[in-house]
């Protein structure tokens, strides 16, 4: 891509998906309804002033990745594991039900082959937990006990996912399903999972003693983005999504990690609220990026839109978001709180497209199995906020009805 063309890519991106996002945030639509939007506006769908790219989509995955870091910031592992049982439930509804029934329903809708359909199916058990947690936060809900069981539940599911990703991947390349390497990409996925933050609070420790020795301005940021960087290629290198590296990072720079160096070292909370807010200019200017970026990925001229087309589109939608509503179901007594819960599992997003595109190069999706797919990936990228929107109370009610100082879970 052209500078010059990229420039004034970057330029529509970042002043319409603001522009839109205002505008949804005024209508009381969580603001990433507007960048989606957005994208669709400027993209092949319809005026055609931004194409998809790579250089755009790694800009855009650079923004999902900072996204991740911000939640992992806020993120208590004490909670996540006090969730216990309800994220597994969770996570494990939310990836067998679209699964098998996203499933049969391409196989019969669309006439897919066996492994068509099994890939159309595992496409959509992604979750997006960038997006979701993204509302969460906006309402003041991402450190409330149903905020901890969906980011749970949206990390096992992106594990799980890439897991099935992997073995179908194996199986168009050679044919044959290797449970050997399949075990060891998932302990390795878990391993980094679980070891990352602690190796990255250790690194803050060093970088904090570095800082005696620095004269020159902007070191907070340079720290920031070494360590989103050195993890985010780890967690590719061990075959998880870098977005899982740019978490670990946030996690382990979180107010909330208790570390065994602790007992032994000066805690270091101011210097990593230092590096937090140093971030934080960065993850406000990429973030909207990787949502605009969603909707110019669509381009709805590949659809089948005849009566029956537009039939099977409604209906496989229809089936995407109650498939994924289902792993709310059993996750608490109260109605409001399953449906909040479910709903946060709609969003496809980013994960989704990544996984759409991988089944587009294996040519395992024709053009227009792979545009009705990703079509549907948007969809639920725009309603799964709304519904959650609307699913989940106020902090404020919270602070109220239960009691709760909001201040003080944080």
């Amino acid at each position: 891509m052209a500078i010059d063309s990229f420039v004034m890519s970057l330029l529509l991106i970042l002043v319409i998906g603001r522009l839109l996002a205002e505008l949804s945030f005024r209508f009381s639509w969580p603001s990433v309804v507007g960048e989606v939007t957005a994208g669709i506006l400027i993209g092949p769908s319809l005026l055609g002033w931004v194409t998809p790219h790579e250089t755009l989509a790694i800009i855009a995955e650079l923004g999902v990745i900072l996204l991740l870091f911000d939640i992992g910031c806020e993120t208590s592992i004490k909670k996540l594991l006090n969730a216990g049982p309800k994220v597994i439930w969770v996570a494990l509804i939310g990836i067998l039900a679209p699964a098998t029934i996203m499933g049969l329903a391409s196989a019969y809708w669309l006439s897919l082959s066996a492994f068509g359909a099994l890939f159309f199916g595992c496409t959509l058990t992604a979750t997006s937990i960038g997006i979701s947690v993204h509302v969460l936060k906006l309402n003041g809900q991402d450190q409330s006990p149903t905020g901890q069981v969906i980011l749970g539940a949206a990390v096992i599911d992106d594990i799980v996912g890439v897991a099935l990703l992997s073995i179908l991947f194996h199986f168009a390349a050679s044919g044959e399903i290797a449970i050997g390497p399949t075990l060891l990409l998932i302990a390795m996925i878990s391993g980094f999972v679980a070891f990352s933050p602690p190796i990255a609070r250790g690194l803050v420790y060093f970088a904090r003693w570095l800082q005696h020795y620095v004269k020159i301005p902007g070191y907070e940021p340079l720290v920031v983005m070494t360590l989103i960087a050195l993890f985010a290629w780890l967690a590719h290198f061990v075959g998880a999504p870098a977005i899982l590296g740019g978490f670990a990072v946030g996690m382990g720079l979180s107010r909330h990690f208790i570390s065994p160096l602790d007992q032994y070292l000066k805690n270091p909370f101011p210097f990593t609220k230092s590096l937090e807010n140093a971030s934080k200019p960065l993850v406000h200017i990429f973030t909207p990026v990787f949502f605009v970026y969603v909707g110019i990925s669509i381009d709805l001229s590949q659809l089948d839109l005849s009566f029956t087309g537009l039939l099977i589109l409604a209906w496989l939608t229809l089936l995407a978001i109650v498939t994924k509503l289902l792993s709310g179901m059993l996750a608490s007594r109260h109605w409001r709180e399953r449906i909040a819960i479910g709903s946060a599992m709609v969003p496809r997003g980013e994960v989704g497209l990544v996984f759409a595109e991988i089944g587009r190069q294996l040519n395992v999706l024709a053009p227009s199995e792979f545009a009705l797919l990703v079509v549907i990936i948007a969809i639920t990228t725009l309603i799964g906020p709304l519904m959650l929107k609307k699913a989940i109370l106020p902090a404020d009610t919270l602070t109220q009805t239960k009691g709760i100082n909001v201040k003080d879970t944080k």
